[in-house]
């Protein structure tokens, strides 16, 4: 089973339905739900999601969200080794380092993000949601 780990981008346009993001996005959410897929967050990814998304939905509902999130993702813990190679990194973005690092530490097959550029590919393929889907077959 193929593993991906989500990047924060990827979450909110599930949660928060943007367009024209959300069908590809809310596709492979359902084939982590459905146990084909492995899904995995980062641990950090959880404050700083509580935090966008208690901006756009009540608190009550935020919360929500990230309890539907915790049962369906996997946490890709974010320790002292993803810490350091994320200080040590080239990447202009800390919280996408930190990201790229979790997903190499749990072996990920993937990282998921509509935002690519961020992202070095040396280790690791990133992909869009839609490419993630045409290369492995996935019908949206």
């Amino acid at each position: 089973m193929k593993s991906v780990l989500f990047d924060i981008n990827v979450i909110l346009d599930i949660f928060l339905k943007r367009d024209p993001h959300y069908v590809p996005a809310a596709r492979l959410f359902s084939l982590i739900e459905e146990k084909k897929l492995q899904g995995y967050l980062s641990a950090q990814s959880f404050p700083t999601l509580f935090y966008i998304l208690s901006k756009e939905l009540k608190r009550d509902k935020a919360m929500r969200v990230l309890e539907k999130i915790r049962i369906v993702f996997r946490v890709a813990t974010v320790d002292e080794k993803v810490i350091d190679l994320s200080l040590a990194s080239t990447f202009k973005d800390f919280e996408d380092a930190v990201q790229y690092y979790s997903a190499l530490h749990v072996q990920a097959d993937c990282l998921i993000t509509r935002n690519k550029a961020d992202f070095r590919v040396d280790r690791l393929p990133v992909m869009t949601p839609e490419e993630f889907l045409a290369v492995f077959g996935a019908p949206m």
